[in-house]
């Protein structure tokens, strides 16, 4: 089914909220819907070193293919554009939301890169980078979220490339299960079980 992005309309909106609270994720339910604005996407699971973890756009690059990695959450601060993320709900030719098997779809969108969550191979193991914001031209431009631990205040979910990728089975990840600054984003098995790849918004 062809689709189109609301990204105009969603940053129009942005703008609007800038600087104010972001609202909570609510309470349980069978997706996670992200709330209007920008989010950090950040990992609750990962303390070793007492780090807690968000996607982060290496030196706020505005590169298409820069491969993207976790850092120590700061996407509140002054500076904390590059660990902002908005998710844009697709729509097909109609303006009707598009729903796959119950849950909808989005493109993920960077606000310091002006760039979106891609994956250009989804073999375990490859980048997942900024990519224009395009899926007819950048592959696994577009996500599916999947619940895999739900609880009232703090819903966690796999991020799965869409349209749905059986053969690869992957799901974002980090490279390694450590809490260390500067840890790479790639695709690995999706393992709701595997508390380093699922997440949260912030």
């Amino acid at each position: 089914m062809r689709t189109r992005t609301r990204l105009t309309s969603a940053l129009a909106a942005i703008a609007l909220t800038a600087g104010l609270t972001m609202a909570g994720t609510g309470t349980a339910q069978a997706d996670v819907i992200p709330p209007a604005g920008w989010h950090e996407i950040y990992n609750a699971y990962l303390h070793s070193q007492g780090n807690t973890l968000c996607f982060n756009d290496p030196g706020a690059s505005t590169s298409s293919g820069t491969q993207l990695n976790l850092y120590r959450c700061f996407g509140y601060s002054s500076s904390g554009a590059r660990q902002r993320w908005v998710f844009i709900e697709q729509e097909d030719d109609n303006g009707n939301p598009v729903i796959d098997d119950g849950h909808p779809v989005y493109e993920i969108y960077n606000l310091a890169a002006g760039l979106c969550l891609s994956a250009a191979n989804l073999l375990a193991g490859m980048p997942v980078t900024l990519g224009s914001c395009d899926r007819y031209t950048t592959r696994a431009q577009i996500w599916w979220e999947l619940i895999a631990v739900n609880s009232p205040a703090h819903p966690d979910f796999e991020l799965f490339p869409w349209p749905v990728e059986y053969s690869y089975g992957n799901c974002v990840a980090p490279s390694n299960s450590s809490d260390s600054n500067s840890t790479p984003l790639v695709m690995e098995p999706c393992d709701g079980t595997n508390g380093a790849r699922i997440w949260r918004l912030g």
